[in-house]
Parts: structure tokens; C-alpha cells; sequence
């Protein structure tokens, strides 16, 4: 089964008003056959139509492709898919954040501590906190501190 790659490019434009933060957990299921999900597929359709501005941090694009790379060791993609899921990685608009700044570094790391998070999960909690928009992801523990935030859903 190949990657999602049927989705395309859309030339509609959407407003773009929403904006939501997806870590590499929920991304997956656009990348990985067996993780496929109705909602995650909803959610790329409206970041390709530019109905929803996927925003990330700089981190999310080597998760990806870490997620690509273990997936084909451990034979639950092929190369072709895995090039294919490396494709259309590039196709989906997105806004890249950094975590340079002094501050956003500090606010992470005091996400990390208070909710028991590695750096990358803090890394996407604290952007969607500073956006003030959902964050989606499969992590639990993250979704639980998502909630505690008071992110919107």
C-alpha cells in the first residue's frame, strides 16, 4: 500500500485562520499505512486547501524523518514508500517555528519539568501554547498536559 500519496495540492485557498500544531505522532498517520486514521486524514485535507495553517517547530521535520527511517527497518514501509512519505512531506504547507530565542528555550524547559516531558513534546506544547491553538497529537501523556494548559481541542 503506498504512502498517502494521493493527496495533491490543492489551488483552493482557504482563509487559513485556524491554526493547529501537530507533533510527529499524529503526523504519522499521513506517513504510515498502518496508522491511518479518519482524523488525521481530515486534518491534512485542510492543511493542503489551506482551510487549517499547519504550524511546527523546526524539530518536527527530523521526527518525520526518523519515523520514516525505523519504519522501513523494521519493514513496515518499503523504500518506495518511504521516498514517497519524504515527498509528501514537502508538498504540505506549513509555518517552521524555531526554539532559538532565550525565552521560547526557558518557557520549554519549564513545560518539560512541570509535565514530566522530554524536550521534543515540551518543544510542541510550548508552541501550541504560544499560538493559543490545539495541539494534535497520539501522546497521551502530552494530550494530558494539552488539556492542563487549557488548549482548545
Amino acid at each position: 500500500m503506498p504512502v498517502r500519496s494521493h493527496f495533491a495540492i490543492s489551488s483552493k485557498k482557504g482563509d487559513g485562520n485556524v491554526r493547529v500544531v501537530v507533533d510527529a505522532s499524529f503526523a504519522g498517520a499521513w506517513l504510515l499505512p498502518d496508522e491511518a486514521s479518519a482524523r488525521a486524514e481530515k486534518t491534512l485535507k485542510r492543511v493542503l486547501v489551506e482551510d487549517a495553517l499547519l504550524c511546527v517547530p523546526r524539530l518536527w521535520i527530523y521526527e518525520l524523518a526518523n519515523l520514516l527511517i525505523s519504519a522501513e527497518r523494521r519493514k513496515r514501509i518499503t523504500r518506495e514508500q518511504l521516498v514517497q512519505g519524504h515527498q509528501l512531506i514537502d508538498q504540505i504547507p506549513r509555518t517552521t517555528f524555531d526554539h532559538e530565542p532565550l525565552l521560547a528555550r526557558e518557557r520549554m524547559s519549564t513545560i518539560a519539568e512541570r509535565y514530566k516531558l522530554s524536550a521534543y513534546d515540551a518543544a510542541y506544547l510550548e508552541l501550541a501554547d504560544r499560538l493559543q491553538c490545539a495541539l494534535l497529537t497520539l501522546d497521551k501523556k502530552l494530550r494530558v498536559a494539552a488539556k492542563a494548559v487549557g488548549l482548545p481541542d
